[in-house]
């Protein structure tokens, strides 16, 4: 019984396997809520199964493509225009639909300790933390770690800038963030990743170390 069982559980993981390799999908660089660099080509990218016809379609747009044989396919759509939010579908064999796109500047947040720093510990966190409700500001923490490649992915989604949300983040790229946004009534998004105590070399491609 348990050798019949065992049997089972493996087919069902075999095609749990396989059919999540069929499946388009995108990097988590691209999910709900994510803010879209205005004024530049749009580039999307992600994985399905090779050969297969990809379509991307966002604010009036669409792009198709066909899957390389290493499972990845990439298209590049005209710089979107307007700050209201859009849908990004995504269509192959399934359909991926990401919601609250906003057009605007996407910012990277990193460094050491001082960027690390969270907007709790900062002077008056408390009281900015109540007040940080600002759905036209969009984070988005990438976890640190060590790796010898570049990685495909992240582990984390964007999320609308919020008393729930806003805690742990930098509070360095938060104080910028909401500035700029204020200043100029723009969309932002600020990617956090910092890691304090680190040598400058981790940060650079290892050809730059030559």
């Amino acid at each position: 019984m348990m050798r019949k069982m065992s049997g089972c559980v493996l087919a069902l993981l075999v095609l749990i396997v396989c059919t999540a390799r069929a499946d388009v999908r995108l990097p988590k660089v691209f999910s709900d809520h994510a803010v879209l660099q205005r004024a530049l080509p749009l580039v999307v990218w992600g994985w399905a199964e090779a050969g297969e016809k990809v379509k991307v379609a966002i604010g009036g747009q669409t792009k198709s493509t066909t899957t390389e044989a290493n499972g990845t396919w990439r298209v590049t759509l005209a710089p979107l225009k307007g700050t209201a939010p859009l849908e990004m579908v995504v269509t192959g064999k399934n359909t991926v639909t990401i919601k609250d796109l906003l057009v605007g500047d996407v910012w990277i947040c990193s460094g050491q300790s001082n960027m690390e720093w969270g907007l709790g510990g900062s002077d008056n966190g408390r009281e900015t933390i109540a007040a940080a409700t600002n759905s036209k500001i969009r984070l988005l923490n990438v976890n640190a770690g060590q790796f010898n490649e570049p990685q495909m992915d992240i582990g984390n989604t964007w999320t609308e800038c919020n008393p729930q949300t806003v805690g742990g983040f930098s509070a360095v790229g938060y104080f910028f963030g909401r500035t700029i946004q204020q200043e100029t009534g723009v969309p932002i998004g600020l990617i956090a990743y910092a890691w304090g105590g680190t040598a400058i070399e981790p940060w650079t491609s290892p050809s730059a170390w030559n």
